[in-house]
């Protein structure tokens, strides 16, 4: 029974109690694929039993005079249903893996079942890493442990080809100019001969021209914008900071004469960009560093309202000269108007500031000195404003 592809999937006590049922329900149940004593075997013939996604198979089988052939393409062992046999002779697998095909058949009155191994690759295009230096180019496939490729087929694009092996693949190459070329890696599995091929882009550099940043733009609330200019048409790479960070590199790479470049960024924060020569071997100091700073928020328009203005003396004396100290102006929506002596205790409070104050605490006149006020207004739109100042009370 085949559990790898059912349990790649599963881990913890899920994983452990799928495995045990499995188990269990596999040993009650006989393995097709298992003669016993007496049982009639059939011969059962799979073309090509070997090969790369989408694999299209034909199964016959190797007896003559059968009659009522039936098939499971992905026999995973146990007894099996009605529902689950094909008659078909042809199928297509349309994902990698070992597969068993289990095959029931019928000759002079016997009972016939037979079974074979079907291998299955996968055709991932290798994932290439180019390093170059001037007119010298090094491709690395970091990955190609999980490929499983047997080796690699190269096609350096100027009529060279070379063979690396399938494990820790490094191939290095030198141009006899700079002209431009078109790399081509291809994974292959010795055993059906196939595999997934990758074609990568590759220019060497001859001059140390360091591109810059002409413009940085914010294009959305997590993107900016860079417009570069690259003169001497050299890979490069971007790298960001924040202000007072240190640079790191981002997955941006390109080598575009001319190009706009979008970055995921935070736009809500500054951050500053440089650009560095992808090939060490050209030495040359980064480009200047520009950076990104958002607006400020603009600044509030100004409220139309009224001019409140606050005497700052008075003399409660009784004479009929500014006996009463009132507020000046046209007051809109709501006020309240509190009076505090020297150690800050209230004197007079009222919610009809019009009225002003008459230099009085509980119907009593306060000892002349310095008071201070406080006048709270709620705006008819739902603003709170508050005016603060002192008044001198005189005899």
């Amino acid at each position: 029974m085949n559990l790898a592809k059912a349990v790649t999937h599963r881990s913890g006590i899920l994983y452990l109690v799928f495995f045990l049922f499995i188990s269990r329900f596999c040993l009650a149940q006989p393995d097709q694929c298992t003669p016993t004593a007496g049982q009639f075997t059939g011969a059962l013939q799979i073309s090509p039993g070997i090969g790369c996604l989408p694999l299209k198979i034909k199964a016959t089988s190797g007896l003559r005079n059968v009659t009522n052939v039936r098939y499971v393409y992905d026999y995973q062992g146990g007894a099996v249903k009605d529902s689950e046999l094909i008659r078909d002779s042809v199928f297509t697998y349309q994902k990698p893996g070992l597969f068993r095909v289990l095959q029931y058949s019928e000759q002079d009155g016997r009972q016939l079942r037979a079974c074979a191994i079907v291998q299955v690759y996968d055709t991932l295009p290798p994932e290439l890493v180019l390093t170059g230096c001037q007119t010298r180019v090094m491709v690395t496939i970091p990955k190609s442990a999980e490929y499983q490729y047997d080796w690699y087929r190269v096609d350096w694009g100027d009529g060279t080809q070379e063979q690396l092996g399938g494990v820790s693949p490094v191939g290095v190459h030198t141009y006899a100019d700079d002209k431009q070329r078109f790399i081509s890696v291809r994974g292959v599995h010795l055993y059906g001969n196939c595999g997934g091929t990758t074609r990568v882009f590759f220019r060497p550099d001859t001059k140390a021209i360091t591109p810059v940043i002409d413009q940085v733009r914010a294009v959305g609330p997590q993107s900016i914008d860079l417009t570069i200019s690259n003169p001497g048409g050299n890979r490069y790479r971007i790298e960001q900071r924040s202000p007072g960070g240190t640079y790191v590199q981002t997955s941006q790479r390109s080598d575009a004469v001319n190009a706009t470049v979008r970055l995921e960024a935070d736009t809500t924060v500054a951050v500053c960009f440089r650009l560095i020569l992808a090939d060490t071997c050209l030495q040359a100091a980064p480009s200047a560093e520009v950076c990104y700073t958002p607006p400020k928020p603009p600044e509030p328009a100004p409220v139309s309202d009224s001019t409140v203005f606050m005497p700052d003396a008075f003399s409660p004396n009784a004479d009929g000269i500014n006996d009463h100290w009132q507020l000046q102006g046209l007051l809109s929506g709501k006020a309240t108007l509190t009076i505090f002596n020297r150690w800050g205790e209230v004197v007079f409070s009222t919610e009809d500031a019009l009225t002003g104050w008459d230099g009085k605490q509980q119907g009593k006149t306060v000892p002349p000195g310095t008071y201070s006020y406080r006048l709270d207004q709620e705006k008819p739109d739902g603003r709170r404003l508050q005016k603060r100042g002192v008044v001198v009370l005189v005899p």
